[in-house]
C-alpha cells in the first residue's frame, strides 16, 4: 500500500492513478485518508443514474457472468429472420 499526501498526489496524479491498478493507493488530506480503487465502468449506468437496476450488485455480476460464458462459447445466439419474427411476434 502506498500512502501519499494530497500535495504529492496533486503533483503527479497520473502516476498514482496508474499505480492504483497494481496496488492499493491512499491519499492523506489533513486527518482523513482517501483510498483510490479502480472500478470497471463497463456496466455503469451513464444514461440514467436514477435507474436502480445498476445499484444491485447481483445484476452487474450476472452481466459479467454472461460475458464470461459468451467468451467461452457457451452462449447460443438466435438470428431473427423475418420468418422467426412473424412466428414470435405475429404480424407486427
Amino acid at each position: 500500500m502506498t500512502i501519499v499526501s494530497s500535495r504529492v498526489f496533486s503533483a503527479n496524479p497520473i502516476h498514482y492513478l496508474n499505480l492504483a491498478d497494481k496496488e492499493s493507493v491512499a491519499v492523506r488530506r489533513g486527518k482523513k485518508i482517501y483510498r483510490i480503487t479502480p472500478e470497471s465502468t463497463k456496466y455503469k449506468n451513464t444514461i440514467d443514474p436514477e435507474d436502480p437496476y445498476w445499484d444491485d450488485p447481483r445484476n452487474v455480476a450476472a452481466l459479467y457472468e454472461y460475458d464470461k460464458r459468451k467468451a467461452e462459447g457457451k452462449v447460443k445466439f438466435t438470428v431473427l429472420t423475418p420468418e422467426k419474427q412473424k412466428e414470435w411476434f405475429g404480424g407486427l
